[in-house]
This record gives structure tokens, C-alpha cells and sequence, in this order.
């Protein structure tokens, strides 16, 4: 049986999967479409959110690997599905290869995300460990899977 991290980097990388399987289903134009609701993104606005929140999360606070994150250019992102899919599976790659092999000590490791990264979603206040970020990661990439299966099945749909 997987350890705790990897266990952990199995069920990021199969949300990550679910995205990627969504994604690959819409156009450019589908995914690049903005939404007839007052300050909806779009599908590749949360997209590309959801991929930035959790390199950002797993990769830099877990894994201390540098990071250039603009968290408000991820809401109003566009571009094509191709390359979002490609990060998509660069992160699952990349993650497994920091989870696989993260001993089981650097669970509890306290990190301490700027407050700008965790000022929504709920998050305790002071040091969190990485084990925290982990957990953050699986939540809220599978709040957003959520969002990006509604909302492809609306556009699919012909609905909107």
C-alpha cells in the first residue's frame, strides 16, 4: 500500500485526470467562452486556476521548488486546450515524482503560504504543514472539477 503522500498524489492526479478528460472534449472557442452570469470565468480561466493553485500548493510549498505564480492572471487566462492539457499532465508527472518519494517525516514540515494564497477557502490561520497543503490541494481541485464539469456540459449542451 502507497504511503500517505503518494496515496495523496493518486487522488490529486485522478482529479487532474477528470479535468483533462473534460477539457479534451471542448474546443478553443468552448473553452475560451465567457458565460452569460455576472462574474463567471471561463472554462479556462478555472482551469488554468486549478492547475496554478495546485503546482503552487504541492510544488512549491511541498516540494520548495521556485514559483512565479500570478494568482489574479489565472482568472482572466485564455489560450488553447492543447497547452492547458500539457500542464495538466506536466503537474501529474511532477507531482508523483515529489509524492512518490516524500518520507512519510515531511508530512508534518510547517509552511507558510503568503497570505494572499490563502486568504479564501476556508484555511486555519497560522503555519499549516504540508500534509494542510496537501489536503487543500485535493479539496479545492475537486471544487473546481466540479465547476469545469457543469460548466462544459452547459456549453456542450447548447444551453447557453
Amino acid at each position: 500500500m502507497p504511503h500517505e503522500a503518494a496515496q495523496i498524489a493518486l487522488v490529486i492526479a485522478r482529479i487532474a485526470e477528470e479535468i483533462i478528460a473534460k477539457i479534451a472534449t471542448l474546443s478553443d472557442e468552448q473553452l475560451n467562452q465567457r458565460l452569460p452570469v455576472p462574474d463567471a470565468n471561463t472554462l479556462f480561466a478555472i482551469a488554468t486556476h486549478a492547475v496554478g493553485m495546485g503546482e503552487f500548493w504541492v510544488l512549491t510549498l511541498v516540494g520548495d521548488r521556485p514559483s512565479n505564480r500570478n494568482r489574479s492572471a489565472e482568472f482572466v487566462a485564455a489560450g488553447e486546450g492543447k497547452a492547458l492539457l500539457a500542464r495538466y499532465q506536466q503537474w501529474i508527472v511532477d507531482t508523483h515524482a515529489l509524492l512518490d518519494t516524500l518520507p512519510e517525516s515531511a508530512m508534518v514540515r510547517v509552511v507558510e503560504p503568503p497570505f494572499e494564497f490563502r486568504s479564501t477557502g476556508g484555511l486555519q490561520e497560522g503555519p499549516l504543514t504540508a500534509r494542510d497543503c496537501l489536503l487543500h490541494v485535493v479539496e479545492h481541485t475537486a471544487t473546481h472539477l466540479g465547476h469545469i464539469q457543469l460548466t462544459a456540459d452547459l456549453l456542450q449542451s447548447g444551453a447557453i
